[in-house]
């Protein structure tokens, strides 16, 4: 029994030795690292080379946005001299001042007393200076014992272009109302003259001629009065005219002269006036007519 249990172990043939599994994954593990270390060292310029061997790039070059445009030159500033005059001081000699104009003309203040209901004539050559144009309206009232006749006499004169130099109105004893107030028909000759130029500073000078009470106003040139007769009771005179007398005024006017600008367009063209009463005459007016050359 002993014999054949011997003799059957040694008939099984001696294997080969095995080797552990876990020599396999440490083996796998270091040559992993040792390709990794070799890929990826020298800025992973084999790694590179492998990707570029097998036909894809692993790293594309990246791709930069074009540097931004410089801005363009400010080109330089502009030169400027200021002349002279600006920078120096003034001259009194050479200073104007504010200066008042007609802003409306001759023609055109006549067609408005028209309107009004004063009858003026045409704008015409006065007959003593061809130079001189104007137009005019005179009415006399029948005299009445010892009392004169009430009379009115409205004269606008200027030159052949139309500009207005004076305005002139002479009553002699104008009607009133119980207030002692200028008759409304009259008074409807000063409210155009004074309006129609449509200078807004004249405050005072209409309320006093509607009271028959002196006044005068002067500013920028013009200069507007109505007074009384003292050696002659009823009679009034008004006057409107404009006149530079300071050397400032004379400069500003002559800057301003027409014969260097275009006309001023007429204020009045744009807006008719209204259509006002007629001026008031006496049923028993039948007197004469003064002849123009006799004016006062």
């Amino acid at each position: 029994m002993p014999e054949n249990s011997s003799s059957a172990n040694s008939k099984q043939p001696v294997g080969k030795p095995k080797i552990p599994l876990v020599f396999w994954l440490l083996l796998t593990i270091s040559l992993s690292l040792v390709m990794g270390t070799v890929l990826l060292s020298n800025d992973m310029k084999h790694l590179k080379t492998v990707g570029h061997y097998f036909g894809f790039d692993l790293f594309p070059p990246e791709v930069k946005p074009p540097p931004p445009k410089a801005p363009p030159r400010p080109s330089p500033p502009a030169a400027f001299t200021l002349p002279a005059h600006i920078i120096e001081p003034p001259m009194a000699q050479t200073a104007s001042t504010f200066l008042r104009t007609w802003r409306i003309s001759g023609p055109a203040m006549c067609a408005a007393l028209r309107t009004a209901g004063v009858q003026t004539s045409d704008w015409a050559p006065a007959s003593f200076n061809a130079d001189t144009f104007e137009c005019f309206f005179e009415h006399s009232g029948k005299r009445e014992k010892d009392q004169l006749p009430n009379s009115v006499f409205v004269i606008v004169r200027g030159d052949a272009a139309g500009t207005i130099n004076n305005m002139r109105v002479k009553i002699i004893n104008p009607e009133t109302d119980q207030n002692g107030q200028l008759d409304p028909g009259i008074l409807r000759i000063f409210e155009t003259m004074l309006r129609q130029p449509q200078w807004l500073d004249i405050h005072e000078t209409l309320n006093a001629i509607k009271n028959l009470k002196d006044v005068k106003e002067d500013g920028f040139g013009a200069s507007i009065s109505f007074t009384h007769e003292v050696l002659n009771a009823g009679r009034y005179n008004f006057t409107l005219s404009l006149d530079a007398a300071s050397g400032p005024q004379k400069r500003t006017r002559n800057y301003f002269a027409s014969r260097i600008w275009l006309p001023s367009p007429d204020p009045t063209a744009e807006a008719g006036s209204p259509q006002p009463e007629s001026i008031s005459t006496p049923a028993d007016a039948g007197a004469p007519a003064e002849h123009p050359q006799s004016r006062h």
